[in-house]
């Protein structure tokens, strides 16, 4: 569980309202050019930066109140399995804000004066820079370096609905709500019941409605204003007040400053598009990869049979992922790997003669890898696990230090592990080497760059910054290591790795991100329709390219209840994932309690969960995904060039229709195929919210028109899908799907 010890926060945040901004120089109500679109507008209320011809505002800033508060708190936190807990103890309070000079330049406004409280004084600049006429830079420094919290407030319309903030699961629109910005677990039911409470009584790791690997300091809104804060310290956002946003960033001295950008635009979509054109845009995707990605794992013998039995079946499958490539470690946990990252001789004799004959076979094969390095488990008697890459790192000083200068050991799900010092260059030309070596030189053609958010707070890093404002970058570090890897062996362009944890410019080095870790299960929290939030609303921050684990990951054992897989939600989950960038399985973490998308029996006899049934209705489900190869690969160049997603918001498609708002687990792929994935179980009928124009159902071929609900069979095998009629790519998605539609 991540508690957060908010209540202080709380009080403030309403303490901070009971004085008006004290005046030391006179405000004439008067307005000034910034530029030749953009106006300076002052009044004894508020001050307001605007571009007149758009009639839209940048930030309106309220001069009933301060809109800039700082404090100093000491922090503890306590850390387990990459869940954090903080406790705050307040010292200085600067809750009083004087505006002692404006000064109006061509181009810029700079602002200038005190915050003020008891035992606390500090001069404060706020500059405004224009960088065009539809976007600001913002940069407030503080005199005073021992203050390590700021406030930023600033005034909203009731009306306003807020989307983005990276990959949230819980909520796909944000006014009212108070979101912390933190890569962390995602947590085990994270609200959902009663998972929650006991993930919270055994390892304290259940989450809440906004843990998440992914949160990015980025979001637009209705008013079609889109907000960035550079900075990578622990964030709050609060909403609640229908008439103002709130934003805190932790340690911001460390940085020397409260930056960012603000940028205005006529459509959503050219918000995403301003906005990734800063901080980074995905690759398109190689050809191989728009396939069917069966994630399978246990030696090659029985991944070669999967992979057969599949093909067989009419299944397109394009490449397989085998996790346990660098070999496999069971725990109480379930079925984990061998963090040390060269080929298991065991699993997969002769591993790179392996790969090859399912190259032959027009078969790419994926791996894994993350940045711990693995040691024996002094809990379990007798661990004859070695890790020879972790006595290279150790002796070599590659590793993060905890406070006392000593190699960090941190406990991880299963066994202890190491992180390596993403700071140290020597560390990274070593990682590097690894990826190039171990994994592009065994012929993979891709693999899992996993974890990235278990930093600990207090770390010590090579570098001398300070943990608490790397922590967040450093999975941006991650991915920006497996990339250079790749670049540097010549093979950009043909290599996909996919990555979990990320924050900001994290779109500018990985090659595809995953939503981690699902529940197996339907809950709206961490289950099926968690995975469409995360979907939507990542793509508002720049994760263009996202999919999930087809069946989810997370798979729980408990006498009170199990949460095993089952064989409708495995193809449910197939279903919605159909209509996303990237179609790929999981057996999850107890593969042997989970239903599968293939049957195997083990030598000893030991079956998989799985049937023929499930055999033809994946592979049915895995055809519909590869028709849409035209359709998606379009999709894919155009967010390489724009960074708009190609799973779609409601509101990036649509964002007239309060309504469609909504129905939050239907989504877009593209602009011309709506999709309203089954989440519920047992649902053989979906009521489906047609927004504008006329619609052809994928299936039965009835065109619908708009603003209406309707009700559609929803058979497993045919998830409920229309095109939009008079679509640009309406030619593009009917021939593309014409075969499969008449076929099965």
């Amino acid at each position: 569980m991540v508690f957060r010890f908010i209540s202080l926060s709380l009080s403030l945040f309403f303490l901070e309202c009971a004085s008006r901004i004290v005046s030391n120089l006179p405000i004439p109500e008067e307005s000034y050019s910034v530029t030749q679109k953009v106006q300076w507008i002052q009044s004894t209320n508020e001050f307001t930066l605007r571009n007149q011809s758009l009639s839209k505002d940048f930030i309106k800033l309220s001069l009933e109140e301060p809109f800039l508060l700082s404090f100093t708190k000491d922090t503890i936190s306590k850390y387990r399995m990459a869940s954090f807990q903080f406790k705050e103890t307040l010292q200085k309070s600067c809750n009083k804000q004087s505006v002692d000079d404006i000064k109006k330049e061509p181009g810029k406004i700079t602002i200038k004066g005190k915050l003020t409280g008891k035992d606390c004084s500090t001069d404060y600049q706020l500059l405004f820079q224009t960088k065009s006429d539809t976007e600001v830079e913002f940069k407030i420094t503080l005199s005073d370096p021992s203050l390590n919290r700021i406030h930023l407030h600033y005034v909203s319309h009731p009306e306003e609905k807020i989307f983005g903030l990276g990959e949230q699961f819980t909520y796909d629109e944000l006014k009212g709500k108070t979101p912390f910005l933190f890569t962390e677990e995602q947590g085990v039911g994270r609200g959902d019941q009663p998972i929650t409470t006991g993930a919270n009584l055994m390892a304290g790791a259940g989450g809440n409605a906004y843990t998440t690997y992914a949160p990015i300091p980025h979001y637009i809104s209705s008013e079609n204003r889109s907000v960035f804060f550079e900075n990578s310290g622990y964030a709050n956002f609060d909403f609640s007040d229908s008439k103002k946003t709130k934003v805190e960033f932790w340690d911001f001295q460390s940085e020397k400053s409260l930056t960012g950008t603000i940028w205005i635009g006529t459509s959503s979509k050219s918000l995403i598009e301003a906005y990734t054109k800063k901080t980074g845009r995905f690759p398109k995707l190689p050809d191989w990869a728009y396939g069917t990605w069966l994630g399978v794992q246990g030696g090659s013998e029985k991944v070669s049979d999967i992979v057969k039995q599949a093909k067989d079946a009419g299944n397109p499958v394009t490449a397989l992922w085998i996790q346990d490539w660098c070999g496999r470690r069971v725990t109480n946990f379930g079925d984990q790997l061998k963090w040390r990252w060269y080929a298991d001789d065991t699993l997969y004799p002769e591993f790179k003669k392996f790969v090859k004959s399912m190259n032959d076979q027009n078969v790419q094969v994926l791996g894994y890898i993350n940045s711990f390095l693995a040691d024996t488990d002094p809990k379990k008697p007798g661990d004859d696990f070695t890790n020879p890459l972790l006595t290279e790192a150790k002796t070599k000083g590659y590793l993060v230090k905890n406070t006392k200068g000593e190699d960090y050991l941190i406990q991880t799900v299963g066994f202890p592990a190491y992180l390596i010092d993403l700071t140290n260059p020597a560390a990274v030309r070593w990682t590097k080497d690894l990826i190039k070596k171990n994994m592009i030189g065994m012929g993979l053609s891709g693999w899992m760059a996993d974890f990235g958010e278990w930093l600990p707070y207090d770390a010590k890093l090579y570098s001398g910054i300070d943990a608490k404002i790397y922590h967040n970058r450093y999975p941006v570090d991650w991915a920006k290591i497996n990339r250079e890897a790749i670049k540097e062996a010549g093979m950009e362009g043909k290599i996909v790795f996919f990555t979990r944890a990320g924050y900001s410019y994290s779109n500018a080095h990985s090659t595809l991100f995953w939503e981690g870790d699902q529940m197996v299960s339907f809950g709206t929290n961490d289950g099926l329709p968690s995975s469409i939030v995360g979907l939507t609303s990542s793509g508002i921050s720049g994760y263009a390219l996202n999919h999930s684990d087809i069946g989810g990951y997370t798979t729980i054992s408990n006498p009170l209840r199990n949460y095993h897989r089952s064989k409708e939600l495995l193809l449910r989950w197939a279903e919605a994932s159909a209509f996303t960038p990237v179609f790929r399985t999981h057996e999850g973490n107890k593969p042997l309690k989970n239903w599968q998308v293939y049957t195997y029996t083990k030598p000893d006899g030991t079956k998989s969960l799985g049937d023929e049934d499930t055999v033809t209705l994946f592979a049915k489900i895995a055809r519909i995904h590869f028709a849409l190869k035209p359709y998606i690969q379009s999709l894919v160049e155009e967010a390489s060039i724009t960074g708009i997603p190609v799973v779609r918001h409601n509101y990036l498609v649509e964002p007239d229709d309060k309504n469609l708002l909504k129905y939050k687990y239907q989504f877009f792929l593209g602009d011309d195929l709506l999709v309203a994935p089954v989440v519920e179980s047992g649902n053989i009928v979906q009521e489906v919210y047609l927004p504008r124009g006329r619609w052809l159902h994928l299936w039965t071929g009835t065109t619908y028109d708009g603003y209406r609900k309707i009700q559609v069979p929803a058979p497993i095998g045919k998830p409920p899908a229309f095109i939009r009629v008079g679509g640009k790519s309406e030619g593009l998605i009917r021939s593309s799907i014409s075969s499969i539609r008449n076929k099965d």
